[in-house]
This record gives C-alpha cells, structure tokens and sequence, in this order.
C-alpha cells in the first residue's frame, strides 16, 4: 500500500473513531490515552479526534461530559509545561471547538477552573493561560469581555513584572518577551470588544501606569522593543483610549505618554512621539487633548537628537491630517 493510500485510510479510521464512536466510550479512551501519547506528533492526532467528537456532539451531550472534557483539558494544558510548546497550539484549537458550542451560564465554571488553573503552577501555565485568552477574547468578542475583571490583576502583574530586571517570571528572555507580547494583545482585544461595562475608573487606574510603562521598557533588545512597540503596545494604547471614553482618564493618559517624551534615554523618546496612535482613535476628540499637547511638541521641535525632531514634524503633520485642521495656531 502507498504512503498516499496509507494516510487515506487512517484520515477515514480517525472520522470513523470521532463520530461513531459513544462519547461516554471514547472519551474515557483519549484520556487514558494521553500519557502514552505525549510525543507531540502522536498527540496532535489524538486531539484532532477529539475536535471532531466535540464538534459533532449535541448540546445535552457536551453539557453532560462537560467536567470531564474540561479535566481532560486542564490535563493536557500542562503540555508546554510537562514537555514543550509544539501541540499547544492544537490543545487550545480542540478547546475553543468546546468553548465556542458553550453558552455564557456553561462558559462561567469552565473560565474560573482555567483561572485557578494558570495560578496554581508554574509561570508555563500563565503564558499558555495568556495565550488561550487572546484566542477566547478573538472569538468570543463582547461574551469574553463579560469575564474581563477576573483578569485584570494578572494582566497589570505581568505588566510590572516583566518591566524590570529583579522580578522576572522566567529565566529565558524570549518567554518574558512572548509574555508581555500576549499580554498586550489580550488586552487589545478586551478594549476593542468592550461595550462600556469593563473599563471602569478603578480598572483603568490599575491599567493605565503599567501600560504607560511599557514604553521604556527594553526587554529583549532594541529590535525586539520596536518591534513589540508597533505592533503590540501602541495598537492596545489606542484601542485603551477608546474603551476609555472619558475626558479626564482621556488627559491622564495622554499626560502620562507625554511625559515620556522626555525621558533621559533618547531611543525611548521617537516610539512615545507616536502618540498619534492615540489621536487616530479618539480622532476629533483628541482636540481636547491639544493644549496640553503642544508645549511638549513645541519641547520637542529643540530636542538635541535629530531623529526626536524629524520625528516631532511627522507627528504634528500626521495630527493635522487626523484632525482636519492646521495646528500653527496652537504653538
């Protein structure tokens, strides 16, 4: 028999075990058979059967085999933890296909056993936690933003810890990078969904300074910073300001950024000029914003780097082009 044949049949014997198979038959099987199949590629298949059952169970099933299937995912979450990260990717596709058939009441125990879950361990369960919730709050949009609270002191935890030298969760730079980087996008995502019920005063207050800070912080090197900084910092600072929508946690934002146009290292300060993130999602709202602006613009124009100056034009000219008006008048 040929290789392409070979895979055929076993593509139709893994559809046969998924959807003939009883769930209360086949579900106590993969999970017996997780532990011998911890080799990434072996378990990659056992958790495409898995998906297909799951897809195709009813509503009464899957909500009688809830504990069980969420057992079996708290078990196989720990993979990146117990071995490495290759098939964390298919964990988390084969729970969203439980997940996304799961209503708000259903979804509630699920979401706190996983909160309790990434606490209890190790920080590889925080950084496999973060990454389930970016993919949760892509899909489930407004729903998952209903669950939001819980997670805004991990959220601003990682912020800080991972700003600073001394206080670490891992001793490999690349996974504190690919922390905060999942970090920020879950938070994106939170504030891109939010229907004006999450961001409050007091979870902006405890947002606002650790997101703030992130602009100085250089973790992983000069390149990885600019790069976390374009795409990942400035996009979640822009979609904050929106979910804010309110002048005065708008102006403390922005005085906040502001105010690291004139920090000492010079390399911090062209990325903080790019608060034009900020004035392309307030839009015509940022007029409000513009006296307190312009006088650390006006700063900025005399600053001793010549990129901060070059940098300082394309900002004013990209606001006027935002706002519709001509800024001269302002300085």
């Amino acid at each position: 028999m040929g290789a392409a044949a070979l895979r055929i049949r076993l593509a139709a014997l893994r559809n046969t075990l998924a959807t003939k198979l009883p769930s209360r038959v086949l579900l106590p099987t993969l999970s017996r058979c997780y532990s011998s199949l911890l080799d990434g590629r072996k378990l990659g298949v056992l958790m495409n059967i898995m998906k297909d059952h799951i897809s195709q169970m009813e509503t009464e099933q899957l909500s009688f085999h809830q504990s069980e299937l969420t057992a079996f995912f708290l078990t196989a979450l720990d993979f990146r933890a117990g071995h490495s990260s290759e098939v964390e990717g298919g964990v988390i596709e084969c729970l969203m296909t439980m997940v996304m058939k799961l209503s708000e009441f259903t979804f509630r125990p699920l979401f706190f056993k996983l909160c309790d879950w990434s606490t209890a361990g190790g920080p590889e369960r925080r950084l496999t936690f973060f990454r389930l919730c970016d993919v949760m709050a892509c899909c489930l949009k407004r729903l998952f933003v209903l669950f939001a609270p819980q997670l805004v002191k991990p959220l601003a935890d990682v912020l800080r810890q991972t700003s600073g030298s001394d206080d670490l969760p891992f001793q490999s730079l690349e996974k504190n990078c690919l922390l905060l980087q999942l970090d920020l996008d879950c938070l994106q995502k939170i504030f891109l969904y939010d229907s004006r019920c999450f961001l409050n005063r007091e979870r902006a207050d405890a947002l606002l300074s650790p997101l703030v800070g992130q602009l100085e912080n250089h973790l992983g090197g000069e390149q990885v910073y600019q790069q976390r900084v374009t795409q990942h910092l400035l996009p979640c600072l822009g979609q904050f300001s929106v979910a804010l929508a309110d002048d005065s946690l708008w102006k403390t934002l922005n005085y906040q950024v502001l105010l690291k146009t004139r920090h000492s290292d010079s390399k911090v300060r062209p990325p903080t000029l790019r608060v034009t993130a900020l004035a392309s999602r307030l839009k015509e709202n940022y007029v409000v914003l513009l006296p307190e602006t312009i006088p650390f613009l006006a700063e900025l124009m005399e600053d001793e780097c010549e990129e901060v100056q070059q940098q300082v034009q394309r900002v004013v000219q990209e606001m006027e082009k935002i706002l519709g008006q001509p800024l001269q008048s302002y300085f």
